[in-house]
């Protein structure tokens, strides 16, 4: 029943609480202030109630006289007015004293904070369903629009004016009509949310939805209504179908390559192998997938070292490995090795990338041979020219030693035998030259003092420079170690020390100028450096250009065309390089650099 009051005491309270309940947010109340009587006209309250066109009187009597009077609240506090208030006061009256007006006066504040907070609440609904990027709409049980938000609108391409109180038959094409229909009986038959995958044709272009439909309900828990979200995949979908068709090629590449293609975890375990690793290796993929990549190594203390030239560089390219195959067979590969990382830069493992090289290896080294064949062969023939003419020499010394013991004549005894030396030892080199060149070694490292070795070849030639007028000299730290294979290094560095002492014998030195040969060993990073300079007669780009050829000799006669050559081959099996500097008539400076370690 509706509240018709009338407030006895003018003040300030009475003022304030006809404006509190003037407030359209308190109409739920439904209360309605009659009059007002105060003895004092000129009151807040009084004032207000006046303005407010509620009527007014000095005597609270005249109150009981308003029609349909039945709440009278008593502001005063005085104890007279409620004596008289009880005295007087109808049955059907029902009155409130200032203690209880003010736990009134605390409901109706209450009362407003909790409309303010549903306002505030309704607000920000509003803000989301209008500020969402999915389309949201609300339908009646008949399937009649009764929102939709402005993203849906513009997915459909209607306003809201064109969508509300229609239903889908009425916007869309029957065949999608329907289906939408059919997806909104299903949700108000069942009572229960229903997840769905949509296609919808909006301006001859397909679109993707995510949707969900789920029933409203009332107070009463009845479904009233039904609401509907959908966010448009479209982008995600065409995204999915690129990259399951990237992943169909990426598989089929992975299918048809010759390569064998694995990948590793961080353990070193496989994860996924193609089948060109099947065939290769004889394993089935059942049988590789989660072992242990060292199982397949000849060498895995070899996979090691490369795993820790990938951790260092990120990948390698091109290393020479041999796997073992299911029944026991070597299989050579060129090895392509490289981290594989996620989106964030995170290691996941490796991929490595595996061409068959056996076939390819067993060709090549079958073609060296035939190579090296050929070249010994053009090597004896030069050699037997070259041995003839040191012949011809030894024969001519011979001779003089012969003459010079039946005249008794030592000058020519000493000159036949000078000359008998000097062709034993040109035999001797050629000798030597030839063994290097035309045998097929690795080189047998040992930890040496790469200053000591140096040292031994100068010795060996430093008689011979020395009644040249030749000063040789040697330097370098005496307690470095590396690992180098003595005898064939030693014979590298003997050619090289021998041609310059020759390169300072063919030179005419001005006055102030001597001949001078320098073996300076060094160390730069990993590598050990040998470098022989000489301040003899030096050789133009020409020369430079064929100097490490075969057979290339600049002593014509004297020379076989193979020590240069020779030294090269020495320097390259050690995994070295050598090169050279040179002006004419300056001299030259030849540089050996090999690693310290194998």
């Amino acid at each position: 029943m509706p509240l018709k009051a009338a407030i006895i005491g003018g003040g300030k309270a009475c003022e304030d609480l006809l404006l509190l309940l003037s407030d359209e947010r308190l109409t739920r109340l439904k209360m309605e202030i009659l009059g007002v009587a105060d003895p004092n006209p000129e009151s807040p309250g009084m004032a207000r109630a006046r303005a407010m066109g509620v009527f007014t009187t000095g005597d609270f009597a005249d109150l009981y006289a308003l029609p349909g009077l039945n709440l009278l609240i008593e502001l005063t506090g005085s104890l007279a007015v409620r004596e008289r208030m009880i005295r007087i006061n109808p049955i059907e009256v029902s009155f409130i004293d200032h203690r209880g007006a003010r736990l009134l006066w605390d409901l109706i504040q209450i009362e407003i904070e909790k409309q303010g907070l549903q306002v505030a609440s309704e607000k920000k609904l509003r803000q989301f369903l209008e500020s969402a990027h999915d389309v949201i709409i609300i339908k009646d049980l008949e399937g009649r629009y009764l929102y939709v938000n402005p993203a849906g609108s513009r997915s459909t391409g209607l306003s809201r004016e064109q969508v509300i109180g229609h239903t889908d038959y009425e916007l869309f094409p029957e065949s999608q009509a329907r289906a939408m229909s059919e997806s909104h009986q299903e949700v108000v038959r069942e009572r229960k949310t229903r997840f769905s995958k949509d296609r919808m044709r909006i301006g001859g272009e397909v679109r993707h939805y995510d949707t969900v439909r789920f029933p409203i309900l009332d107070e009463q828990g009845e479904m009233d209504s039904l609401a509907i979200i959908s966010r448009d995949v479209t982008e995600e979908v065409a995204l999915q179908e690129a990259l399951r068709r990237n992943k169909e090629y990426l598989e089929n590449i992975l299918s048809n390559s010759y390569d064998l293609i694995i990948t590793t975890d961080t353990e070193g375990r496989i994860v996924t192998v193609n089948p060109a690793g099947e065939r290769m290796l004889g394993y089935t993929r059942d049988e590789m997938i989660g072992a242990g990549m060292e199982h397949f190594w000849k060498e895995p203390e070899a996979r090691r070292k490369i795993m820790g030239q990938v951790k260092a560089n990120g990948a390698v390219n091109n290393a020479a490995v041999t796997l073992m195959a299911k029944e026991g067979r070597a299989v050579e590969i060129s090895l392509s090795l490289s981290q594989l990382r996620d989106a964030q830069g995170k290691v996941l493992g490796t991929v490595g990338i595996s061409k068959d090289v056996t076939e390819e290896n067993r060709l090549r080294k079958q073609l060296l041979e035939q190579e090296r064949l050929a070249a010994v062969g053009q090597t004896v023939a030069s050699v037997t020219h070259c041995m003839k003419n040191v012949l011809n020499g030894l024969k001519g010394g011979a001779y003089m030693v012969e003459v010079g013991l039946k005249r008794n004549d030592s000058k020519l005894t000493r000159e036949g035998w000078e000359t008998v030396q000097e062709g034993v030892d040109r035999i001797s080199k050629i000798s030597l030259d030839m063994l290097s060149y035309c045998r097929d070694r690795r080189p047998v490292p040992v930890a040496v003092s790469p200053y000591q070795l140096a040292r031994d070849t100068v010795e060996l030639v430093q008689k011979s420079a020395r009644q040249q007028g030749i000063a040789l000299t040697c330097q370098g730290a005496e307690n470095e170690i590396a690992h180098l294979d003595p005898d064939a290094v030693g014979r590298a560095l003997l050619n090289l020390v021998t041609n310059a002492v020759e390169a300072c014998k063919e030179k005419t030195y001005g006055p102030g100028e001597s001949p001078r040969v320098d073996l300076r060993i060094e160390r730069a990073g990993g590598e050990i450096r040998f470098i022989v300079s000489d301040n003899g007669i030096g050789m133009g780009r020409e020369v430079r250009e064929q100097l490490f050829k075969r057979f290339f000799s600049t002593k014509s006669y004297k020379g076989t065309g193979l020590g240069l050559s020779t030294t090269a081959k020495i320097v390259e099996e050690h995994g070295g390089r050598i090169s050279v500097e040179s002006e004419p008539g300056k001299g030259s400076r030849f540089t050996v650099s090999i690693p310290s370690e194998p």
